[in-house]
């Protein structure tokens, strides 16, 4: 198994500053995105504190809720300067083994999964909308247009939390998984729907991450749209390479395989040999004539 990453951020048609934050450590199998509050360099300080302390956290071990507590203490004590009202949601990813992810968040920035053409959202918004809908008091239909739609329940560095809530689930990787981690300038633009349609049509991790910025920014850009796209990849193993040696290759497939492995097999082709039976027939006939 295999993993590659790519990402984008774009501060959106209305905003001047962008205020989220990515931290993409493939190598130390972390990948974090943060969407700060609080205004022009207070929100934009807050996403970098929450994604530095809690890299820096779970790198040294510490559990995804220790690592989110101490980011929310921290920026607390940051906050109670010159850059006070400012808070942060955060979404992490990380690599537990070879096969085996864990995903960790505060707020309303979301991890979604595509596979076999199917997108699910994996975490759960910390959001007022969000509690309307667990209480079957809205659709989620209802919620995208609902006034208060913005409104988190849940942040890095709220003053009005003495504790926070954080939640983490655990997944396996399949190979042509994509996890898509987002801040909410992504999706409250687009519905599930219209991202499905995009990251349907494989036009690569990269182009697909271009589109679906595009069509956000199209549908206003209201806010800054940040994404971080991890897909898995399964290496070829010696077993199917041998397999796909040994099949009978089709006609389409012949011009574009080439085995340099096959070299040393000497081959004749079929002109060559008629020709060569035909000097061995001339040879035989002027022996016999003689």
């Amino acid at each position: 198994m295999q993993l590659s990453w790519t990402s984008r951020s774009h501060a959106g048609c209305v905003r001047h500053n962008n205020e989220d934050y990515l931290l993409c450590m493939g190598e130390q199998g972390l990948w974090l995105l943060a969407d700060g509050m609080g205004g022009h360099e207070a929100g934009e300080v807050a996403a970098q504190l929450a994604c530095q302390i809690v890299s820096q956290s779970l790198r040294e071990g510490k559990t995804p809720k220790s690592a989110f507590e101490l980011a929310h203490h921290l920026i607390l004590e940051q906050s109670e300067g010159q850059q006070s009202g400012m808070g942060s949601t955060l979404i992490c990813l990380r690599q537990l083994n070879k096969e085996q992810f864990q995903i960790s968040w505060v707020g309303d920035s979301r991890a979604y999964r595509w596979r076999d053409n199917k997108l699910e959202q994996l975490s759960r918004d910390h959001s007022y909308v969000q509690s309307l809908i667990d209480a079957g008091q809205i659709t989620v239909e209802q919620a995208r247009e609902h006034p208060e739609k913005n409104v988190i329940t849940q942040c890095l560095g709220a003053i009005e939390y003495d504790a926070i809530e954080v939640e983490s689930l655990s997944s396996i990787w399949l190979p042509g998984d994509i996890v898509l981690l987002c801040s909410d300038g992504l999706n409250d633009e687009l519905s599930d729907k219209e991202i499905s349609a995009i990251l349907s049509q494989g036009n690569g991790v990269q182009q697909q991450l271009l589109d679906l910025e595009k069509a956000a920014l199209d549908a206003g850009g209201k806010d800054n749209i940040s994404m971080i796209a991890i897909s898995c990849d399964l290496p070829m193993t010696e077993a199917s390479v041998t397999k796909n040696r040994n099949r009978r290759p089709n006609q389409s497939e012949i011009a574009n395989s080439i085995d340099f492995e096959g070299d040393n097999e000497k081959t004749i082709s079929p002109i060559t040999a008629l020709a060569l039976l035909f000097v061995f027939l001339m040879l035989i006939g002027s022996l016999w004539f003689w």
